[in-house]
């Protein structure tokens, strides 16, 4: 199911891409590494608390001009999720014991980005927002259901500072914002939604 998904927004990207003929142009790959921080999420008798964990990021940017530009981003790190009964719920869930899903995430996505070609102290910003997918994939457990993916809003903004003309470094902070995935089988899912931010730093080079 994964590799699907990947080829089915490969394939939205390269179309995105091919939609103009450039001018000014710029491509570049880059990788970092980041902290993802989750936000918790309550309903349905249910509290659920993901893992905050580090990762990577991968990263293929397209820029016809400023203010017009396109990227496919991919992202893993691990995401154990955590449930309890929910404060001051009870019910059938009430001699539920706490449960830890072992999981990984896998987050991809479509964005659109924003550029300047104006430096402030060596540094250009940029901006992006879009569509992606999480995708929650349970390692074994007792306890887990199967992989989840959902739909997210993703947004974010960064710097990339230039240290010669082919390469440079990328600082930036992401977030996507999705329905919390439903791993396990003793708790009924929350059905709220929640966000992933994720501060990263990396390298970029353009070939």
């Amino acid at each position: 199911m994964r590799m699907k998904w990947m080829q089915a927004v490969g394939i939205l990207f390269g179309a995105a891409v091919l939609s103009g003929v450039p001018a000014y142009a710029q491509f570049d790959v880059a990788g970092s590494f980041f902290q993802a921080y989750n936000t918790s999420t309550t309903g349905n008798g249910a509290e659920q608390t993901p893992k905050n964990s580090p990762g990577v990021l991968l990263e293929f940017r397209y820029i016809l001009k400023p203010l017009k530009g396109f990227e496919l981003s991919y992202s893993y790190n691990p995401a154990d999720e955590s449930y309890t009964v929910a404060p001051a719920s009870c019910g059938l869930r009430c001699g539920n014991q706490p449960v830890t899903v072992t999981s990984d995430n896998h987050m991809i996505g479509v964005n659109w980005m924003f550029t300047t070609k104006k430096k402030y102290a060596g540094f250009s910003p940029f901006g992006l927002a879009g569509l992606g997918f999480v995708i929650s994939e349970p390692n074994t457990n007792d306890y887990a259901l199967n992989s989840v993916v959902r739909i997210s809003f993703d947004y974010g903004g960064g710097v990339d500072y230039a240290l010669g003309s082919r390469f440079g470094v990328r600082a930036q902070v992401r977030g996507a914002a999705y329905k919390a995935p439903d791993l396990s089988i003793l708790y009924s899912p929350t059905g709220a939604y929640m966000q992933t931010i994720q501060p990263s730093i990396g390298i970029y080079f353009r070939p």
